[in-house]
C-alpha cells in the first residue's frame, strides 16, 4: 500500500510537518516505521484532512487567507461578520479579522449593504468574494481545493441569530429545536434560503423534516426535499 511521509502529507495539506506530527499523535495514529519516520496512509490521510482541513499553497495567499478567501466563495450569498468567516474557514476569529483586512486591501473582498426582514426592515452588511477582482482569475483554481477543517461542535439547541430574519413573525419559544424543531424545518423550506436549508440539514432531525414534508400547502418538489432531507430518498 502507497503511505506518504510527513513531509509529503504536510505538502499536499498546504501545512507544516510538525502540524501533522501532532495532528497523528493526537489521533493516536499507529504509521511510526521502525525508523521513526512516519508511513501515513491514505485512510490516514482522510483523516488528517478531517482535523486540519486541506489549504493548498496558492501564490501570493497565506493559508489563513486561502481559507478565509475560500470559505466565502462557499458562501456565495454572503457571510455577515468576521466571526461567521472564521466558522465556515476553520480558523480562528483573529485569524479570519487579519486575513479580510489583508484581502481587502487588495480588493479581493467586498462589503455589501442589504436589508433584511426582521421584525422590521434593518440593513446589515455582507461579506463577499469579490469575483470581479483583476487577481481572481489566477486564484480561483486554487481555491477549489481549499477544505476547511471538520467543526467539531455539538448541534445548535436553537435558530442563530445569522437567520432570525427567516422567522421574524415567530415566538422565542418556537426557535428551540427542541420543541419547534418541525415548525423550523417547514419554514425553512419555504424560505428559499440556501444558507438556512444548510443549517437546518445540520441541526434538524430526521423526525424534524418527516414531519414537515407532512405539512399542508408544500408543492410536490419541496416536499420531496423535505424527505431527502429525512434521509427517506
Amino acid at each position: 500500500m502507497n503511505t506518504y511521509s510527513g513531509a509529503e502529507a504536510a505538502r499536499r495539506l498546504g501545512t507544516s510537518i510538525p502540524r501533522v506530527v501532532r495532528c497523528v499523535e493526537r489521533l493516536g495514529l499507529d504509521c511510526r516505521r521502525p525508523n521513526g519516520r512516519l508511513g501515513i496512509t491514505p485512510k490516514m490521510l482522510e483523516r488528517i484532512e478531517a482535523e486540519l482541513g486541506r489549504a493548498p499553497r496558492t501564490p501570493g495567499l497565506t493559508r489563513s487567507q486561502a481559507q478565509v478567501l475560500a470559505a466565502l466563495v462557499r458562501s456565495p450569498r454572503g457571510l455577515a461578520s468576521a466571526r461567521a468567516v472564521a466558522e465556515e474557514a476553520g480558523v480562528a476569529p483573529a485569524t479570519a479579522t487579519r486575513a479580510l483586512r489583508a484581502l481587502e486591501a487588495r480588493s479581493l473582498v467586498r462589503r455589501e449593504e442589504v436589508t433584511i426582514a426582521a421584525r422590521r426592515a434593518r440593513r446589515v452588511e455582507l461579506i463577499h468574494a469579490n469575483h470581479m477582482a483583476d487577481e481572481w482569475p489566477a486564484l480561483a483554481p486554487a481555491l477549489k481545493d481549499v477544505v476547511p477543517k471538520r467543526r467539531a461542535r455539538e448541534r445548535d439547541e436553537a435558530v442563530p441569530h445569522r437567520l432570525r430574519h427567516l422567522f421574524w413573525n415567530t415566538a422565542p419559544s418556537q426557535l428551540v429545536v427542541s420543541h419547534g424543531g418541525a415548525y423550523i424545518a417547514r419554514r425553512l423550506l419555504t424560505s428559499e434560503s440556501l444558507d438556512g436549508l444548510a443549517w437546518g440539514a445540520t441541526n434538524l432531525s430526521p423526525s424534524d423534516w418527516r414531519r414537515a414534508a407532512e405539512a399542508r400547502g408544500l408543492d410536490a418538489p419541496t416536499r420531496a426535499l423535505a424527505l431527502n432531507l429525512a434521509g427517506e430518498r
